[in-house]
């Protein structure tokens, strides 16, 4: 059995600023789990071929919880045009349950949030 989560991608200045970022969502319950991840970027950027260093952030989330993780992308993002890109991605039953857990606003905090008898979950 699978769960649909909610996947989104953006882009951050650099591994600080991609750091506080995935914290306040993390903190605000608007996300499960944030990979970030260094990646090399080209694009366009007025009219000019642009390449720079960037930190994405892969950010799991609910269905739920999208409305208010994207609102807090716009108002925390460090760029006036941030790359807030969508997936629906399917889960397994056991990550998807421990990933609804750590967005929910009552569930208990820090130790308590693990899994009995299991690692942390992998990102």
């Amino acid at each position: 059995m699978s769960t649909d989560l909610r996947l989104v991608l953006t882009t951050e200045a650099d591994q600080i600023k991609a750091g506080a970022l995935a914290e306040q969502l993390i903190t605000r319950r608007l996300a499960a789990c944030v990979s970030l991840m260094p990646v090399q970027s080209c694009y366009r950027w007025q009219g000019e071929i642009e390449r720079s260093q960037e930190v994405q952030l892969l950010i799991k989330t609910s269905s739920q919880r999208l409305e208010q993780l994207l609102s807090a992308l716009e108002e925390l993002h460090s760029y006036d045009t941030p790359e807030i890109l969508q997936l629906v991605a399917q889960a397994g039953a056991a990550y998807a349950a421990w990933a609804l857990d750590a967005l929910s606003p009552d569930a208990p905090s820090s130790a308590q949030e693990e899994r009995p008898g299991s690692e942390h979950p992998a990102g």
